[in-house]
């Protein structure tokens, strides 16, 4: 009974170890890695539309042949999975310009608080 214990406190102290460090890990990102990544899923929204245009302008049935209905449907399907994601990533970039955003008025606000407390000195 004392080794599972000891095991699961064990385990339970990682996995709070692991929790912290990311945390800390995402709030000590810069403003410059938040525009990367905003750039990065704006770039893969991009993408998603491209990728739905070419699907939208296959022929209409004609093209489809005998199983017309269900690779529209699959087609459609797609499309509304393509447009998701591209919604998704746009939020993620615009989520992501507003932490660079942040990021860069702290360092702002810091910037002049230290040049406030050199210039007292």
């Amino acid at each position: 009974m004392k080794t599972a214990t000891q095991k699961s406190f064990v385990i339970y102290s990682l996995l709070a170890l692991l929790i912290f460090g990311v945390s800390m890990n995402s709030v000590a990102a810069s403003a410059a890695e938040h525009d990367a990544l905003a750039s990065q899923f704006e770039n893969l929204a991009k993408e998603m539309h491209a990728k739905v245009e070419e699907i939208s302008h296959k022929p209409s049935s004609s093209y489809f042949g005998k199983n017309a209905r269900r690779n529209k449907s699959h087609a459609v399907n797609k499309i509304r999975k393509y447009e998701k994601a591209a919604a998704e990533y746009a939020e993620k970039a615009a989520h992501h310009h507003q932490l660079a955003a942040g990021q860069s008025d702290l360092n702002s606000v810091s910037n002049q608080n230290q040049s406030d407390l050199s210039s007292n000195l």
